[in-house]
């Protein structure tokens, strides 16, 4: 051997030795990118949760772990109400509480994702996984992934951790099933960018072919060359998509709730160049891209190399067509602006973005210890990567607290709501109820949308069905005529609201308006047109017999309680901490049945997290399918069982046959160890 080492080190000998200081880096790490992000709630002052989708997320994840999965689109992407609803019935924390905990707890899931997928087949050496978590966790503030496309988010971590098991069956090892439960979980939070996940595997595949057409030469069966596991992999994944959708959700393959205007896309795709800060993260990436690229050649040619790193080549092949497939997409939105390209950027800079950047910054630390020896190069080492680590950060913070995605839930609007919805369960069972709204706001055509939103955050699960909102005037929804608004976008967003209340309107249901929503409405409502207030902000403009009262009269409400969504710092970090707690325990024996026996430490505790959000979110599906409600104690049985099964499948036999019957070993025959591969 040389006396100089390789480009990526793969000596298996680490200073950080064992599992328990594997986990509690891990831990570690992904704690302190929690609280990179969550710190913007004490520094901007926000006291609800942030983004403007927050208010569907948070209906949403009410609604399922109330009701289950089916009406209002909820059979739609539902990978993030599962999630949450089964979350909230573990912990107790409320919705809107666990809106401000998960979607940042998701991006140390996701950055520990790339990390046991940097260190299953980039690079073996001692430290090197942690630079990729730490990168890709600090450069995602500079997109829009954290706190606002939060079922993006959830895709992306999920469909790199499936990387890991199918690294290692590229490598001969177990991970075929793992990987396609990991996708198809993703899958569940976004279907429509799985297609792009599963384009990007595709794409590996057939850069892969020569080094596959090579195996097939040397005897190796098709299924179990790179090309073929994979495309083994897509294939099952895409026929259980379609499957679940179809046969289970009974959904649409389309997931678009609400259109953006197109004129929107571009402007959103140069901010995001913008934040990037492309003269600082752009030589580190460079540097890094080439660096990747002369060792994939060297892999390539090295049987050695490919014996020491198993899917090494595999996972460069990776990097490489999701690069390909993103920069395809970037530039197809924005000549079309049929799609949102600043979406695929935001895919590009989160996994081969942030890989080659943390693969600039080890190679300037392996250049800055050349020569050095022992305690000395170490520390060297580990002081340029903290340094480079908090050079790349710097954009990610920079973009996240100067102009992050905001607050678009109204305090007043939400307390409104949630006196509104005392009224409304008095209401009989099945009685429609329409609310009116203003067509303008701060969110330009999408206001309405928001609005809606707002008022579903307030209502009970019970009564989502029975709400229909009216988009105008007071005068005209007790006429039950279309409003007229000006504006050509403005009507054409809007159009759906009236072609839903013009049927409930002859039927004359109970209609309120609400002051945070609909200022000069209510003005009117209250005023010209007499309407009661039945909380403060709430007025009836037209009620309805309550039952049982034995009168007409409208039922009077108190005001809604305010919000209490967002915890100090300390109660933050604690949550934050028993969730990761949670989702790992998830994953625990899952883990181990996907990956097989013989899992590097820092391997197995980077991938658990997201092995047991892709579990939970499997086993609350068929939980609601069976009609188990995730929101009482359907959920706390729900997720003992997932647990439970992952560690007694572990335990006791049947992932090892699994293992051997993947890998093709007999029975009897030993499962060699990381050392001897």
């Amino acid at each position: 051997m040389n006396a100089e080492k390789p480009p990526y080190c793969t000596d298996t000998r680490s200073p950080i030795k064992g599992w328990g200081a594997a986990a509690l880096a891990a831990f570690g790490l992904a704690l302190s990118l929690f609280l990179f992000y969550f710190a913007v709630y004490r520094v901007r002052g926000y006291d609800l949760p942030i983004g403007f989708d927050a208010p569907w997320y948070v209906w949403r994840a009410q609604f399922v772990a109330d009701a289950g999965l089916g009406p209002l689109g909820t059979n739609v992407r539902p990978g993030h109400a599962l999630l949450s609803s089964l979350l909230g019935a573990v912990t107790g924390r409320s919705q809107l509480q666990l809106a401000v905990l998960l979607p940042l707890l998701l991006v140390s899931v996701f950055a520990l994702a790339l990390g046991g997928f940097w260190r299953e087949a980039i690079d073996r050496s001692p430290w090197g996984w942690l630079v990729p978590v730490a990168v890709s966790g600090t450069l995602l503030g500079t997109t829009r992934l954290v706190g606002e496309n939060v079922a993006n988010l959830l895709l992306l971590a999920l469909a790199v951790a499936a990387l890991v098991p199918l690294a290692r069956r590229v490598g001969g090892r177990s991970g075929f099933w793992g990987s396609i439960a990991l996708l198809i979980a993703a899958g569940l939070a976004h279907w429509l960018f799985l297609a792009v996940v599963l384009a990007i595997l595709l794409t590996a595949a057939a850069f892969g072919l020569p080094e596959s057409q090579r195996a097939r030469r040397a005897g190796v069966q098709v299924a179990r060359t790179e090309s073929g596991a994979v495309v083994s992999v897509v294939a099952v994944v895409a026929v259980g998509m379609v499957g679940v959708i179809l046969g289970i959700l009974r959904s649409p393959f389309r997931t678009f709730e609400i259109e953006e205007d197109p004129g929107r896309l571009l402007p959103k795709l140069r901010t995001d160049v913008r934040r990037l800060v492309p003269p600082l993260v752009a030589p580190p990436a460079i540097a890094g891209a080439v660096d990747l690229l002369r060792t994939s050649r060297t892999a390539s040619r090295s049987a050695e190399e490919r014996g020491r790193v198993p899917g090494r080549g595999f996972a460069l092949r990776v990097l490489a067509a999701w690069t390909l497939v993103g920069a395809a997409g970037i530039a197809f939105g924005a000549i079309s602006l049929d799609l949102p390209p600043h979406r695929f950027l935001a895919l590009v800079v989160a996994v081969p973005g942030a890989a080659c950047i943390a693969a600039g910054i080890a190679l300037a630390a392996r250049g800055l210890a050349r020569g050095a020896r022992g305690g000395v190069a170490t520390a060297a080492v580990a002081a340029f990567c903290f340094a480079g680590v908090s050079a790349v950060a710097a954009p990610g913070a920079l973009s996240w607290y100067r102009e992050g995605p905001g607050l678009w839930i109204d305090e007043s609007a939400l307390r409104e709501a949630s006196a509104a919805s005392a009224y409304v369960e008095s209401l009989p069972d099945g009685q429609p109820v329409i609310f009116v709204v203003g067509p303008f706001g701060l969110a330009g055509t999408l206001s309405v949308p928001l609005e809606e939103r707002i008022i579903r955050v307030g209502l009970a699960a019970e009564r989502q069905e029975d709400l229909h909102v009216f988009v105008g005037e007071p005068e005209d929804a007790l006429a039950g005529r279309r409003s007229v608004v000006q504006g050509e976008a403005t009507n054409r967003a809007v159009l759906r609201y009236w072609v839903d209340v013009r049927e409930v309107l002859p039927l004359r249901p109970p209609i309120l308006v609400l002051r945070a929503l609909a200022g000069p409405q209510f003005a009117d409502a209250v005023g010209e047109l007499g309407a009661p207030e039945l909380a403060p902000g709430v007025a009836l403009l037209r009620g309805a017999p309550i039952t049982g009262a034995g009168t007409a009269a409208p039922l009077r409400v108190k005001g809604g309680p305010a919000p209490d969504a967002v915890p100090t710092v300390e109660e933050g970090l604690a949550w934050a901490a028993a969730i990761l707690v949670l989702l790992s325990l998830a994953g625990l024996g899952w883990t181990r049945v996907f990956l097989g026996p013989e899992v590097p430490a820092a391997v197995f505790v980077c991938t658990v997290p997201a092995v047991g959000t892709a579990v939970l979110i499997l086993g609350a599906l068929l939980a609601t399918m069976v009609g188990v409600r995730l929101g009482g104690p359907g959920g706390i049985t729900t997720y003992v069982v997932i647990t439970g099964g992952g560690l007694a499948l572990s335990l006791f036999g049947p992932s090892a046959r699994l293992h051997r019957a993947e890998v093709g070993l007999a029975p009897g025959v030993r499962v060699p160890g990381p050392s001897e591969r």
